[in-house]
């Protein structure tokens, strides 16, 4: 364990070396916004003194024999402590004083109060909360410093202490707290607590527990020599073009964020013309128009001079014209005609009907709905053309 003891405090001492060859060097080194000073700079030297206690009874049911205040003994302390940083520090401390405590077997060792010489080496990590939560300011005028440590603790080497020589090893916290009253000069209020093996003490104090808790409150002072302050790690004209940039880019993202704003709703906006768009496309794909017309010219038949029945050219021509209509629905006239040059007028009326009646049953007979068909005749009072002026182009029946 002495071993041990030995490594971390060559370690903790290694790590204040580089840290000081680092800056020697022309090496600024930067920890928390600050750079680390040199080797010899933010040392402190505290002397302090004050009372101390022992707790020995720590066994369920058995209570410290003695009054609280009777058993108050002293203590004095020296400490030397390095700080690497506004926040982080070291410090080696010797702490020597007096317990004064009540014996539990009062049948072998009496009832009198043992004083119990003590002396306690450590070695503890300091932390500046002040520095750390509230920031590091060097007017600052109290800080609270928590700090855990580790060390040894030696205790009755005189004759008139209780017992034998007895040492053990003990773990230590507490809080520092520093009042400023200079630039160089602190008074310390150090409120501390150890634990170690009960073992380590003698004989006629011991309770029969594992452990034994000391506690001490010290009031001193501290010095600190050579350089007290930090130097932050970045010049006002650093920290102003960092200031800077970090506007012009809250600017950007400013004029970015508009932009991307417009972007936005000019695509909501396209959005909703595509679904407008492709709803009408649905809707002319799937409206059925309310009437089917179909465009087509007039149909005309010829016949026969006298003949009202249909020719194989008349079938020709009639079928040519069905296929045109068959799918629409339009209406469809038939006018039947006769020429005035043959025959008489009753006869031409006659032959007239005649002809405009086989169309229509023809078109019938084709599958053309008969409500479609609206059939007339006109004998020989009208002529079907006037040019070229001939019988047989009169002699016809004209598909509208």
């Amino acid at each position: 364990m002495k071993k041990i003891l030995l490594a971390m405090f060559v370690a903790t001492m290694l790590l204040s070396t580089h840290a000081a060859t680092a800056q020697d060097g022309d090496k600024k080194l930067r920890w928390q916004g600050f750079e680390t000073n040199r080797f010899w700079d933010n040392w402190e030297i505290g002397v302090g003194g004050g009372a101390s206690s022992l707790k020995v009874a720590n066994r369920s049911g058995v209570k410290d024999p003695g009054k609280f205040f009777d058993r108050i003994g002293w203590n004095a302390n020296v400490g030397f402590t390095k700080w690497v940083a506004p926040i982080i520090g070291m410090r080696l401390q010797l702490d020597g004083g007096e317990f004064q405590n009540y014996s539990l077997n009062k049948k072998a060792y009496g009832g009198g109060a043992f004083k119990t010489p003590y002396i306690f080496v450590h070695g503890d990590i300091l932390v500046n909360m002040s520095n750390w939560i509230g920031g590091y300011r060097p007017n600052r005028i109290y800080s609270a410093i928590s700090y855990v440590g580790f060390g040894y603790t030696a205790m009755s080497w005189t004759k008139k202490s209780a017992g034998s020589y007895n040492g053990e090893y003990a773990f230590s916290s507490g809080v520092l707290n520093k009042f400023r009253v200079s630039r160089q000069w602190d008074i310390e209020l150090d409120l501390r607590s150890w634990i170690f093996a009960e073992k380590g003490l003698p004989d006629q104090i011991q309770s029969g527990g594992r452990f034994a808790f000391a506690m001490s409150a010290s009031l001193g002072v501290a010095y600190r020599f050579n350089q007290r302050d930090w130097t932050p790690a970045y010049s006002a004209v650093e920290v102003d073009g960092y200031l800077a940039a970090i506007l012009l880019l809250e600017e950007q993202l400013l004029r970015n964020g508009e932009h991307l704003a417009d972007a936005n709703k000019r695509v909501e906006s396209l959005t909703a013309d595509n679904k407008r768009l492709s709803s009408d496309l649905e809707a002319c794909r799937t409206k059925r128009p309310d009437t089917k017309y179909v465009t087509m010219g007039e149909g005309v038949v010829f016949f026969n001079i006298g003949e009202a029945e249909l020719t194989d050219y008349a079938h020709a021509t009639l079928d040519s014209y069905i296929a045109a209509i068959a799918e629409g629905d339009a209406p469809i006239s038939v006018t039947g005609y006769a020429d005035r040059e043959t025959g008489s007028a009753e006869r031409n009326e006659q032959l007239s009907m005649e002809r405009a009646e086989n169309v229509k049953a023809y078109l019938l007979a084709a599958g053309i709905a008969p409500s479609r068909i609206t059939t007339t005749w006109v004998g020989d009072t009208t002529k079907a053309f006037d040019s070229p002026d001939t019988p047989m182009v009169n002699r016809c029946v004209i598909i509208k």
